[in-house]
């Protein structure tokens, strides 16, 4: 959108999910804690009551090793028990504990560009429809314990003066803004050098100021309406583009990422009660930044799952890539490192102005989202961003859990671990097949994967749902692990 900040110089779903940590094998695990509670919401369950069970039963079943295609920790060996082992009817017996949804965090990157001050219909502002709806996500219940960061764009570079005459003064963020093209001054301030910067057959003239009034004016000179005066040359302005290109800027939040409760949310909403919108659209250096932050907090907080949430109004007008793909090939970076991070893009748009929707949709499928939140400006903004961020909330809590840990003194045995789903409507539990990796989840049938292979000596702390289960976890149920037989693995064909 418009570079503002030269107009101004001048101018959850909830998943109910129970473990159930079975053992007796040798090598597995006993789970305990208290059982037969939920987890629903933003934060991990806690529950309350015992949850004991025992089956008898008789019966041994040797497992000697694994293949190659399963998850066998460093005491993958020999069991015995009531177990069948994988493909039968398992009948393990231990304690219940409650599952854990992995922690989630949130780095929000709100786009304060100076067109979010342009109105909607009925009065408000987007800036005001956006923040709003962020004031009622901050405070929702179902947000509790939801880690939340946040950070705006664009922000000032520092190196820029804060006053230019010349061109040559803002050096690679220039112009400076003392010429702009004539015909199009009545509808938006395009900032030029040359005829050559304008459309066909437009010209680049002097910038004025209205002697009276101090609106901005294209014909030096001449009288300015409505009373304004005389039009006068400007001969001091302010560089064109004096936002930052720096990904460090973006990567530093403005209010860092912790669980949200009372206090938390009203530090968030004072942060963006105090910022004014003006500027342009640096996407790049913001999403680079926004990344950047979130790789950084998942590698100190590997048992959580973080995400950058784009939210912006326009199109990017600042910093390089601007185009859709390269801005997808950033996110696409994001998404296949270690650790892996998604981007979620929300857009505010009156239409689908200059490619919008296919621009934010590239950024979101680069980043492992599918497609991006595109608000119309004709619809309730609110209500709709409020969806949006409601909706981020609820993908992202149903596809990774905690690995239970181990009772104290004994090692988890990987290959001894099932999950286990129940639909919503009472339907018969099913077993998911653990897949290995990612890049081995059927894309109809699903399947889970640790989020680092223990064959290779790493120590998982996520099980992660392929993209079809985690589809299928969203509609709800209950979700369950079994410890303590053998891991059923997708059967060979």
């Amino acid at each position: 959108m418009e570079n503002r900040s030269t107009m101004m110089a001048l101018a959850a779903t909830g998943i109910c999910a129970i473990f159930a940590a079975c053992g007796g094998a040798d090598g597995s695990v006993s789970g305990g804690g208290t059982g037969g509670a939920t987890a629903t919401g933003a934060g991990a369950g806690a529950g309350s009551g015992t949850g004991t069970g025992s089956e008898t039963g008789s019966g041994t079943s040797s497992e000697t090793g694994y293949g190659p295609d399963e998850p066998g920790g460093t005491n993958a060996g020999s069991s015995t028990g009531t177990g069948e082992g994988a493909g039968g009817g398992a009948s393990c017996a231990g304690e219940t504990s409650t599952a854990e949804l992995v922690p989630l965090d949130l780095y929000i990157m709100l786009d304060a560009s100076g067109s979010m001050e342009d109105p909607l219909p009925g009065g408000f502002t987007k800036w005001n429809a956006v923040t709003e709806a962020l004031e009622a996500f901050f405070t929702d219940a179902q947000s509790v314990g939801l880690g939340v960061g946040l950070q705006y764009f664009p922000l000032p570079d520092e190196d820029v003066p804060e006053q230019c005459s010349s061109n040559a003064q803002c050096g690679d963020n220039g112009p400076c803004a003392l010429r702009v093209c004539h015909d199009s001054f009545s509808t938006r301030v395009e900032i030029c050098v040359t005829d050559a910067d304008c459309a066909d057959g437009d010209t680049c003239v002097d910038l004025g100021v209205c002697s009276r009034n101090g609106d901005l004016c294209a014909d030096v000179d001449e009288r300015c309406t409505d009373g304004g005066g005389t039009c006068w040359k400007v001969t001091r302005s302010t560089c064109a583009n004096p936002d930052s290109c720096v990904v460090g800027d973006y990567a530093t939040p403005a209010v860092p990422i912790e669980p949200l409760d009372a206090g938390r949310a009203e530090v968030l909403i004072r942060s963006i009660a105090q910022k004014d919108p003006v500027g342009g659209t640096p996407t790049a250096g913001a999403l680079s930044g926004a990344l950047a932050q979130a790789r950084a907090h998942a590698e100190a907080n590997p048992t959580h799952r973080v995400v950058a949430v784009l939210a912006t109004d326009g199109m990017p007008t600042e910093c390089t890539p601007k185009d859709a793909d390269g801005l997808a090939a950033l996110a696409a970076e994001a998404v296949s490192g270690t650790p892996s991070i998604s981007t979620f893009v929300i857009g505010v748009f009156d239409g689908d102005d200059d490619g919008a929707q296919t621009t934010m949709d590239r950024i979101a499928e680069g980043g492992g989202t599918e497609s991006a939140f595109f608000i119309d400006t004709n619809e309730d903004v609110t209500q709709a961003f409020l969806d949006a961020l409601s909706a981020i909330r609820g993908k992202s809590l149903a596809c990774e859990y905690q690995v239970p840990a181990p009772s104290s003194g004994q090692t988890l045995d990987y290959g001894t671990l099932n999950v286990q789903h129940t639909p919503s409507n009472g339907g018969t539990p099913s077993t998911i097949f653990y897949v290995a990796n990612e890049a081995s989840c059927d894309a109809a049938a699903g399947g889970w994967y640790y989020d680092v292979d223990p064959t290779t000596g790493g120590t998982p702390t996520k099980i992660v749902m392929c993209p079809a289960t985690c589809t299928r976890f969203q509609e709800g149920g209950q979700v369950q692990l079994a410890v303590g037989c053998k891991t059923e693995i997708p059967p060979v064909n």
